[in-house]
């Protein structure tokens, strides 16, 4: 590589991060706020949200990468052509199929990171989000273990906790049940302790007493106690079994499953439309920033810019993706249309290379040259 395509693949990077953080934030902290329902549900810290936070980062970036990519070569190309660093590249000698070679370049890139987040990060990262969420949902306890709150654990109990510690040890405990129309029982302890068994959590409750008042005759029952314990499975809500999803699997589990394995019960039409799909979504990362640039090349300069040009790109990537699901739709169908998966990517790189022979048709070493003296002796 040379040292003006060296030069171009660096100032690549800078806008190409911009635009990664830019939208990377965006997609994040849409899929963020879902987070905060489940982890206010589940009574849980911010730590928590920062946790599962972080699990959907290789999904955002799987996203944003070719994305960036693409605005990034727009951006640098308009740059170029605006500080007429691009008519001194094509005026040395350089035609429109070398100027893009940086680009090019930039695309493998892009295919080396799109490869590892599809293959290997993404994958692990959903798993570990799955299972962070289903420990959550079991983790019930924290729901009303609040300290200086009334809690409404269920329908008809309320549940008050003067002071809580990280032991499980509790103070200035109420609880009260309204389930029974016919009797209010009222459990207050001066201190407590929690049990938390997986099976069976109690609460274990210190020097209180039981009221229990029934409404319709008016009479209030009292018992003391040292010491009693309070079963608290009663407050436990179904937890729906965890299911293995196709976008967690290995691409080795996707295509060839052992046997008897959750992933090989799962569709395996599911299977080869997502082992495919990732790499289809490596191989246009290559192509992405190719057509970025090339769409503002093969025009040539242009006084009056290139809104034009660059709205023909974005119309091109949002039908690219339009392909995608429109040929998984019928993948769905017949399993044996497979190939099909491939033909956004054929698609990018025909237009791809039709650009580049058309900026090639107007490409004049010696116009170039005499524009540029002109341009520059002005």
């Amino acid at each position: 590589m040379k040292q003006i395509d060296k030069y171009v693949l660096r100032q690549l990077i800078g806008p190409f991060v911009f635009f990664f953080v830019i939208f990377a934030g965006i997609i994040w902290l849409n899929q963020a706020l879902r987070i905060v329902d489940v982890v206010i549900k589940n009574g849980q810290s911010g730590a928590v949200f920062v946790e599962l936070s972080l699990y959907l980062l290789p999904k955002v970036s799987e996203t944003v990468i070719p994305i960036a990519a693409f605005a990034g070569a727009i951006y640098l190309t308009n740059r170029l052509y605006a500080e007429s660093e691009l008519v001194v590249i094509m005026g040395v000698g350089r035609s429109p199929a070398q100027a893009t070679l940086p680009y090019l370049v930039f695309g493998g890139l892009c295919f080396i990171l799109m490869t590892l987040l599809t293959q290997f990060i993404t994958p692990a990262s959903l798993t570990a989000f799955q299972n962070r969420q289903h420990e959550l949902s079991k983790e019930y306890l924290s729901q009303f273990i609040v300290q200086g709150e009334f809690s409404t654990v269920i329908s008809g109990v309320t549940i008050f906790f003067g002071e809580t510690s990280p032991e499980g040890n509790l103070s200035d405990i109420l609880i009260n049940d309204r389930r029974d129309p016919n009797v209010i029982v009222t459990h207050t302890s001066t201190s407590g302790q929690i049990i938390a068994s997986e099976q069976n959590p109690k609460l274990v409750l210190f020097n209180g007493n039981i009221q229990q008042y029934r409404p319709e005759t008016r009479t209030l029952s009292t018992v003391q106690f040292d010491s009693l314990s309070y079963d608290l499975t009663q407050f436990a809500h179904k937890v729906q079994q965890r299911h293995l999803m196709v976008r967690e699997l290995s691409s080795k589990n996707l295509l060839w499953p052992d046997d008897g394995s959750e992933a090989a019960a799962l569709p395996f039409v599911s299977r080869v439309i997502e082992a495919h799909g990732r790499l289809v979504k490596s191989l246009l990362a290559i192509v992405v920033p190719l057509i970025g640039a090339i769409i503002l090349i093969s025009s040539g300069y242009n006084r009056s810019g290139f809104f034009f040009r660059i709205s023909l790109g974005v119309l091109f990537m949002v039908g690219i993706n339009s392909v995608r699901g429109f040929v998984q739709g019928w993948v769905t169908q017949d399993v044996a249309l497979w190939p099909i998966l491939y033909a956004p990517v054929l698609l990018s790189v025909v237009v791809a290379g039709l650009l580049i022979r058309s900026g090639m048709a107007n490409w004049k070493p010696r116009a170039q040259r005499n524009w540029l003296t002109k341009r520059l002796g002005r």
